[in-house]
């Protein structure tokens, strides 16, 4: 991403919510959310931590709907979140989906606002649906190492020729992209001649030949039918300058087929009342189906004026007309009126889908109309020849019949770059949150306390249930606790050194999520996910201080019969196999990418099995590979020289030779490779 984009985005921000007001004088829709649309908005944590999946509008929702449905069965464990940029598209996926994913506006294409949103979701990856691909989101992504995957990608030659164009403005977007999934050959070609790699790209087909026609929408429009009796035409997804010519074009078949219906859905929700007024305008009776009132034999046009029943009136015409094709606006999807065997009629000007009306031409599966009178005449056709209307509709079917699968495959992409967790794993969509006051918010897993509440983060609760059973002392007291179904671990966060001495416990306040004991709660569930032997996260709190900054505690498991390796070498000297445990586990540790900010001999520990465990993950997280590796090593060794002295000093027993202990731990660290 380049400077110039940069400045660019920012220059523009105050235009694009000129743009979202005057829209919304007709949508209102357009002038509500707006916090979303600079990722002001707050973010549950069950949201974070999960896949985003980005349809930018209503079409590339209802294509992905298979697909999503298809995460959802996949990644039982994992948040879902669905982005798009229009109303309709959010008011679409609530209605098909409901509270199983959450929603939000993809936030403007601002460095500051795509920083807060991977800030606010922390996903795993985003899937970006066909090719709405921002800038500062891929550059975001990429400096986070996430993922980002591009499905059911379609690249036209004129959206090729913008990208060349404007590649000085964008600057070199593809890197980031770690895999696509084009529809075609040639939209796989024109992503490689851009800049994709051949490895990470694949040709997988369209989504929408997948589509699944759900059998009580089939049953509802054949009782739609039966009780109309009466011939039916669609003109879906129409646009301004194309509705008078819809108009037009009814107005000469009514003269051959006095009883016909037509069906009129303009594309856009804001125009629906416009839409209305022209149909009144013309003489024509119409009826909305916002209102309620029933569609009578006088009635002529029926409005459809609401979101998600374009399909059911597919399945319900005789035939359908696809707008955008008559004016200069690349036509729409005919995909769905082919599933509901609705023979298609189409304007000439499609290049948004031109390789499907390609085939369909080919096939003879379709009909063109270039004006009003080319419309009512290929209306006229196909209402008095069912014969003609079969033929179409077999053979639209029988040209995509055999390119179902790009579900399937499309998952199977997203399952290798991200496997799904394993069935006992747990995740922070499963956590529980609280907000016992104004000030303070605990996440934690039911599952292990189902009964928690704010006393569990006051040792004084445990010692008056005489549950207390030790503690440990270094920068701060953590306290060892049984609660009769398990031992925990309960610290709060102090803070250290000079600034310890003035401010013990408190901490510059922070998004919740963000937080000292949240971050490290979350942590903990995702190295427990990658087999990392650390403890099991139970709760944590946040809590703000009077006046300035916030305190935090943390509860996690005790790990049972272990021993950390400062007290074991207090007592004896450890086994070669031992420290070659240790040392394979730090190993493992940092090829996951994990950096420790406090490995120390007193962070390590052993159990009675001989099972290595790491931690106190305060202040730790994922990283690039890097120089880092060598400075946790660094620090370990130093913990090691440190306790040394301290036990020579006191004339206690400490049992470490660094010539011959620190060689047996890197021979276990560097059993599978060595330190970056």
């Amino acid at each position: 991403m380049t400077f110039s984009y940069r400045l660019l985005i920012r220059l523009l921000l105050p235009l694009v919510f000129v743009y979202l007001w005057l829209r919304g004088r007709k949508a209102p829709a357009y002038r509500q959310r707006w916090r979303e649309r600079l990722a002001l908005q707050p973010v549950p944590p069950t949201a974070r931590d999960g896949l985003v999946v980005h349809c930018v509008s209503v079409g590339e929702t209802v294509a992905a709907r298979g697909f999503i449905e298809g995460l959802l069965e996949a990644y039982p464990q994992l948040p879902v979140t669905l982005t798009s940029m229009t109303p309709t598209a959010a008011d679409l996926a609530y209605k098909l989906f409901t509270d199983r994913v959450h929603h939000y506006y993809l936030p403007l294409d601002t460095p500051g606002a795509m920083r807060r949103f991977f800030n606010k979701l922390a996903p795993r990856a985003v899937l970006i649906l066909e090719t709405e691909l921002w800038p500062c989101l891929l550059e975001e992504a990429d400096s986070r190492n996430i993922p980002v995957v591009v499905l059911n990608a379609r690249m036209s030659d004129r959206s090729a020729r913008s990208y060349r164009n404007y590649a000085w403005l964008v600057g070199p977007i593809w890197p980031a992209i770690r895999w696509l999934a084009a529809q075609t050959d040639t939209s796989a070609q024109r992503f490689l001649n851009l800049g994709m790699q051949p490895e990470q790209v694949a040709v997988r087909g369209n989504l929408k030949f997948d589509f699944q026609l759900p059998d009580q929408l089939l049953y509802q429009a054949q009782l739609w039918r039966e009780q109309h009796q009466r011939p039916v035409v669609v003109a879906a997804s129409t646009h301004q300058g194309e509705d008078e010519q819809v108009i037009t074009a009814f107005q000469k078949l009514l003269q051959s087929h006095p009883d016909a219906l037509l069906i009129l859905v303009p594309r856009h929700p804001e125009r629906f009342a416009a839409v209305g007024r022209l149909i009144e305008s013309s003489g024509l009776q119409c009826v909305s189906r916002s209102s309620g009132l029933p569609v009578t034999s006088s009635t002529a046009v029926l409005l459809g004026d609401t979101m998600g029943e374009l399909l059911f009136w597919y399945a319900v015409a005789d035939a359908a007309f696809i707008g955008g094709s008559l004016i200069e606006r690349g036509g729409h999807n005919p995909l769905e009126p082919i599933a509901t065997n609705t023979p298609v009629v189409s304007g000439r000007t499609v290049f948004n889908f031109q390789e499907i009306y390609d085939r369909l031409n080919a096939r003879d599966a379709l009909l063109w109309a270039d004006s009003a009178s080319g419309l009512a005449e290929q209306w006229q056709r196909l209402l008095d020849d069912d014969e003609l209307r079969a033929a179409l509709a077999a053979a639209a079917r029988d040209e995509f019949a055999t390119d179902q699968g790009a579900t399937r495959q499309m998952l199977a992409d997203v399952k290798r770059l991200i496997p799904p967790p394993a069935a006992e794993v747990r995740t922070l969509k499963m956590i529980t949150v609280k907000n016992p006051d104004n000030d303070s918010e605990i996440w934690f897993d039911a599952k292990q306390v189902p009964d928690l509440t704010d006393a569990f983060f006051s040792p004084e609760y445990w010692r008056a249930a005489n549950k207390i059973k030790g503690s440990a002392t270094g920068r701060s007291t953590a306290w060892f606790i049984d609660d009769g179904r398990h031992g925990l671990l309960l610290r709060h966060y102090y803070r250290g050194g000079m600034v310890g001495k003035l401010n013990k416990d408190r901490f510059k306040r922070e998004a919740v999520a963000h937080s000292r004991a949240m971050a490290e709660f979350s942590l903990l569930l995702q190295l427990r996910e990658l087999d990392l032997a650390v403890p099991r996260p139970v709760a944590a709190r946040y809590q703000k201080a009077p006046l300035w900054g916030y305190r935090a505690d943390i509860l996690v498991e005790t790990i049972p019969d272990a021993k950390d390796v400062f007290h074991l070498l207090q007592a004896r000297q450890l086994t070669t196999e031992e420290w070659q445990i240790l040392g394979r586990e730090i190993r493992k540790m940092h090829e996951l990418g994990v950096y420790h900010s406090d490995l120390n001999c007193h962070n390590l520990m052993l159990d009675v099995q001989g099972k290595a465990w790491l931690v106190d993950f305060d202040k730790c997280g994922f990283r690039s590979p890097g120089e880092w590796r060598q400075a946790n090593l660094d620090r370990l060794l130093r913990s090691f020289t440190k306790e040394a002295n301290k036990a020579k000093e006191a004339s206690t027993e400490f049992f470490w030779l660094e010539e011959r202990d620190w060689p047996l731990l890197m021979a276990g660290y560097q059993f599978n490779g060595s330190a970056d």
